[in-house]
């Protein structure tokens, strides 16, 4: 689900980004994807700290649903004609991003300690069952990828709906993609 690319595939990619750029200014912005909330009775928005959130309604959200933060930036370089860059980085509630990265770090953790504590017991010539931590743990984190992947092939929808609601909510013609 990769929005910026030609090739359209990164495998990998478990929280998708890509940048617009726009002569609008930063609070015209803001103040169209305000009124785009508004009048769009299938999201929900709020910019906090400068940022703006949009995303799928309580009512209708599911584990899986995702979130759009839009971070606005002027660009400052000239690197972009001196347009406002707009990064757009689209994943899941942060809660089940937070679940994701401690499961992740747990199960990093446990290969990694329990992966040495069997090696080094295996290079003495005490045989270990800990040495099995390698290759266990690899399998459950592609399994927890796999997971990943299938609850982002569960929100594709939501999520091309959103992508839709920020576009219409700039207005046609405001914003143009950046390449990476």
């Amino acid at each position: 689900m990769t929005f910026n690319r030609k090739d359209h595939h990164n495998f990998g990619e478990i929280r998708p980004r890509f940048k617009l750029q726009s002569k609008l200014s930063q609070e015209d912005i803001m103040e169209r994807l305000k009124k785009a909330v508004e009048s769009d009775d299938s999201v929900v928005g709020k910019e906090v700290h400068g940022q703006f959130y949009l995303g799928i309604p309580r009512a209708e959200r599911h584990f899986w649903s995702p979130e759009l933060k839009v971070t606005l930036e002027d660009d400052e370089y000239e690197e972009y004609g001196g347009d406002t860059l707009i990064r757009v980085m689209v994943g899941p509630e942060y809660t089940v991003w937070v679940l994701f990265v401690f499961i992740y770090s747990f199960l990093g953790l446990l290969s990694l300690i329990g992966g040495l504590y069997g090696l080094s017991n295996l290079m003495l010539g005490i045989k270990s069952a800990w040495i099995w931590c390698f290759p266990v743990t690899f399998f459950m984190i592609v399994g927890v990828w796999m997971i990943a992947k299938s609850g982002q092939s569960a929100a594709r929808d939501d999520t091309l709906h959103l992508v839709s609601v920020l576009y219409h909510g700039l207005g046609e013609g405001n914003a143009e993609r950046v390449e990476e």
